[in-house]
Parts: structure tokens; sequence; C-alpha cells
């Protein structure tokens, strides 16, 4: 999903968004050439159900995986892994092994997280 990304997983780590208002361009002087929306956030987020304990290094995590989107997965997190591992740590999270960080959920970064780090 092309919408989805390191802000996308950095919203959902402290807070739940949600879009409450949608905004046409007409709604601006002069009018943009993109639609807008208000987003609202609640607190809290999903930190607390993942339990993570070093949240700074998690998020230094997620953006590394979001560096290089036209590559998969497995290639961006050579940097701090071996394959071996990075293949054994996506397997137990039920990831392909060309799987894209734009296809993780919140819950599998955190797992696959815990695996590697």
């Amino acid at each position: 999903m092309r919408d989805y990304g390191y802000l996308s997983t950095l919203c959902q780590f402290y807070a739940q968004p949600k879009i409450a208002l949608r905004l046409p361009p007409g709604a601006f002087r002069p009018p943009p050439k993109v639609d807008s929306a208000l987003v609202q956030l609640n607190l809290p987020g999903d930190d607390a159900a993942l339990a993570i304990s070093d949240p700074k290094k998690f998020l230094n995590f997620i953006q590394m995986c979001f560096e290089q989107k036209r590559k998969t997965l497995r290639n961006n997190l050579l940097e701090i892994s071996d394959d071996a591992r990075i293949h054994e740590a996506l397997a137990a999270t039920g990831l392909r092994p060309d799987a894209r960080a734009e296809q993780l959920s919140l819950a599998q970064f955190a797992a696959i997280f815990r695996q590697l780090t």
C-alpha cells in the first residue's frame, strides 16, 4: 500500500489515528490539487500493547525497514542481521521472504524486531 509508511506506523505506535473530516480542495484558497482530511489522534496507541522495551530503537528499526521502499524487507534488514536469521524471523511471523515493509502490521514489526535485536 503506497500510503502506508513510517509516518503511519509512528502514529499507530503513539495514538489511534482516525479520519475525522474530509475536506475538498474548494475549502481552501487557493484550492490545492489534492484532497485533504482532518485526522484525530486518540491516545494511547499500540505502544503499551506491544510492550517494546526500547521504543526509540524500535522506531529506528521501523524507519530502516521503510528506507528503501523498492527493496524487500529482507534486503533492508541485511544491515543489521544475516540472511538466515532474517529468513527465520519472517517465517516465524508468517511472512514470505519477499515481503515489503508496507505489507506489515505494527505487531509484525514488533515480532521481527524482538527476534533480530
